[in-house]
């Protein structure tokens, strides 16, 4: 092949990447001007998965993360459910982000959060929990809160994270005998798994202003807990279910 035909072969080549990254410049200006003139818009590019530029828009402030969809459901609730967990991170951190803000159906981010259970996910849910303006206790219209929800998926990292955060006190007889099936009752674990949980659970639970039922219950425990370790040792959980079963 002639050298003037290699090189202008290879110029033409360069020129066709600059001309693509001179489109694509311009196709991401007019998205990020479509999400100025039109904040909503900015939902359509998350389901485009355009994330890039969702990222750019947050970050330059051109869209508010409070922006929500047709449902009420925001940015972040968006990001979460399109797994982009490093923006939902990144993002979520903002003092201004309405954490407790509910859609149409009453879920908030963290219902939504209880329904992965992924380990970005479990992430996810420490820094949520570290937020001062989080209200674990809050719950949509079926009365669910997100610990309610993470046990009816056994998602097992997110139910003991929120259980151990100190605000969340929203738990009742019901609930508890739930929580017992799943990590004392269950064939899953060992017995001195069993132990363990136990011990989280009691320990979370004492520092907690809980309603009467569930206070008693739990003196009754902290009480009786060298023989209920003593029944969990000999793969026997009667003992502990049997004061369960007296308060309800």
């Amino acid at each position: 092949m002639p050298l003037n035909l290699t090189i202008s072969m290879s110029f033409a080549k360069i020129m066709n990447y600059h001309m693509q990254e001179e489109v694509l410049c311009m196709i991401k200006q007019e998205m990020v001007q479509a999400c100025s003139d039109d904040p909503s818009h900015i939902f359509t590019l998350i389901k485009q998965g355009e994330f890039d530029v969702v990222e750019e828009v947050l970050r330059k402030k051109i869209v508010s993360i409070n922006e929500v969809d047709s449902v009420g459901n925001d940015v972040i609730t968006k990001l979460l459910k399109a797994k982009q967990y490093d923006l939902v991170i990144e993002f979520m951190k903002k003092r201004n982000w309405d954490v407790n803000h509910k859609n149409i159906d009453g879920d908030t981010f963290g219902h939504f959060l209880a329904l992965d259970n992924s380990l970005q996910a479990v992430e996810v849910v420490k820094c949520l929990t570290k937020k001062k303006n989080y209200d674990p206790n809050e719950k949509n219209n079926k009365g669910e809160t997100i610990f309610d929800r993470a046990m009816s998926n056994n998602y097992l990292c997110t139910v003991f994270r929120i259980l151990e955060d100190r605000r969340f006190n929203d738990i009742d007889v019901f609930s508890f005998k739930h929580l017992f099936n799943l990590t004392i009752k269950s064939k899953l674990y060992g017995k001195y798994s069993k132990i363990t949980n136990l011990e989280i659970i009691v320990d979370s639970l004492v520092k907690k202003d809980l309603d009467s039922s569930m206070t008693k219950l739990i003196d009754q425990i902290k009480d009786n807990i060298k023989y209920i370790k003593q029944d969990l040792l000999n793969d026997n959980s009667h003992k502990l279910e049997s004061l369960i079963n007296n308060y309800i």
